[in-house]
């Protein structure tokens, strides 16, 4: 790793820029996949030595206080420098003249699955993106697939839209094994509509006399579970074999649970990236993910796929791979392997080449 960091310093010192970074999410109560990337990112900047400022709201931590500083402060601010990187899908909907503007969008769930957001989240995303998109110097993707999913939409921005991966922390992927699994199924995510929860629990009920394990799920609850419909679809699984434990922001803890897991099972329903599933590869856990979106092209061939439409599939797909010892160590060997090839490192050495080619056409 310290080569990587050697690297990325190298670049960043061939670079003559003024860098700001929009950190907006790192003020938010909880972590998700997109708080983890940017922290990530910065992680490897500052071990890099790379020279930037970064720019967090002031004030209450309240979203929508948030969102009227990213709009008139943030543009006032960055006229001081030649880039402007916002790496959380929202950018500033006016800037400077000169100032370059470098955004990272990580998927369109808002189109997608729009009733997995509220109505407010929906207008304001639906009239703020497509004019980010065409406001901004450099679009970066976190997959390939979320690349096309883009060019689909706004056909003319394709030449801009650069595909770079997430990384996977050093701890991750330097984590001791665990051979002797426990018996337990794990599920890491938000528990919104797309990440397909509801379907994951219906698979998991129709093993349930069929397999010894419990479901674990780690997450933070949202609007997936409502109160109508708890007790409908809990009704014949037994507490002790459903364990919700809610957010877990410590990295040990989750390391712990991918290692001890028997299998992990992703059934989301769009991902521009997923990062839990090489997670789970990282510290030694076979995986069952779906086949769509962004997945396949992540997991490689690392993972055992499943239609995430199809409640018998992913139940299919669950028995399979816990009753066969000889897939689980194939799926282990892969994923170790998969997960070998995202770094941070990597990650953030894409970033100052895409910012070097911005500046070049300044």
């Amino acid at each position: 790793m310290v080569t990587y960091y050697r690297k990325v310093f190298e670049s960043s010192k061939s670079i003559k820029m003024r860098l700001l970074i929009e950190g907006r999410v790192l003020k938010h109560k909880y972590t998700t996949g997109v708080e983890r990337y940017v922290k990530g990112l910065l992680m490897v900047f500052d071990k890099s030595r790379l020279k930037y400022d970064l720019a967090l709201p002031f004030g209450r931590n309240n979203k929508y206080f948030q969102h009227i500083w990213e709009h008139i402060y943030l543009p006032l601010k960055s006229a001081h420098y030649d880039i402007l990187f916002c790496p959380a899908n929202i950018a500033p909907v006016i800037k400077p003249k000169a100032l370059k503007l470098v955004i990272t969008i990580h998927d369109l769930s808002y189109m997608y699955f729009p009733d997995a957001y509220s109505f407010t989240f929906r207008k304001y995303y639906g009239f703020i993106i497509p004019r980010l998109l065409n406001l901004a110097d450099t679009i970066i993707t976190v997959s390939h697939s979320e690349k096309e999913a883009l060019t689909k939409y706004f056909p003319s921005l394709r030449n801009k839209i650069y595909p770079i991966y997430l990384g996977i922390k050093e701890e991750f992927l330097n984590c001791p094994l665990i051979h002797e699994k426990e018996k337990f199924i794990l599920y890491v995510g938000s528990l919104s509509k797309r990440k397909n929860l509801m379907g994951l629990i219906k698979a998991f009920k129709i093993l349930i006399n069929k397999i010894p394990h419990k479901l674990v799920i780690v997450g933070i609850k949202g609007g997936t579970f409502k109160k109508i419909e708890i007790p409908k679809i809990l009704k014949d699984i037994p507490s002790e074999r459903l364990i919700f434990m809610g957010q877990i922001e410590d990295d040990e803890r989750l390391m712990e649970l991918y290692r001890k897991s028997s299998l992990f099972v992703f059934p989301s329903l769009y991902e521009g990236f997923g990062l839990p599933p090489l997670e789970a590869m990282a510290c030694g856990c076979p995986v069952v993910v779906s086949n769509v979106s962004a997945l396949p092209e992540i997991c490689g061939d690392a993972a055992y796929y499943v239609n995430p439409y199809n409640i018998n599939s992913i139940a299919e797909g669950i028995k399979r791979v816990l009753d066969d010892k000889d897939l689980r160590e194939e799926l282990i060997k892969k994923g170790l392997n998969r997960a070998k090839a995202f770094s941070w490192e990597k990650t953030a050495q894409e970033y100052l080449e895409i910012f070097h080619k911005v500046l070049e056409n300044k």
